[in-house]
């Protein structure tokens, strides 16, 4: 999720690669409006949107009792944003823009998170 409408569709292609499916929304109140959040492997989400941000998000999924874990990106670089977001159970802060390798690390942090709270 991020509120330039082509972050998505390029995170979207970077994760289709190495196999995972990947569905794109453009607002967090969107994403919480599906009906079924328990088919998602993980959030990637922009730290800041109109709206809801990515830390709100967190506290949302939070209160819903989902257990998914979030990888929220940035490209600003604000004294503490990375400390609120580990706090609010992000379990990765990527700067944008970033590597499809990284990408890749932060989607297996994000399996291991998954297979440890099965």
């Amino acid at each position: 999720m991020d509120d330039d409408a082509d972050i998505p569709l390029a995170i979207s292609s970077l994760v289709r690669s190495p196999d995972y499916r990947a569905e794109c929304f453009h607002s967090a109140e969107q994403l919480l409006e599906r009906s079924n959040l328990d088919d998602f492997f993980c959030i990637i989400s922009d730290i800041h949107m109109p709206s809801m941000d990515g830390i709100a998000l967190m506290n949302a999924l939070g209160d819903l009792d989902r257990d998914l874990p979030v990888i929220l990106m940035t490209g600003r670089t604000e004294p503490d944003l990375e400390q609120k977001a580990y706090a609010g159970g992000a379990i990765s802060v990527v700067a944008k823009p970033f590597s499809f390798e990284e990408l890749c690390i932060n989607l297996d942090k994000a399996g291991n998170h998954r297979r440890g709270n099965l």
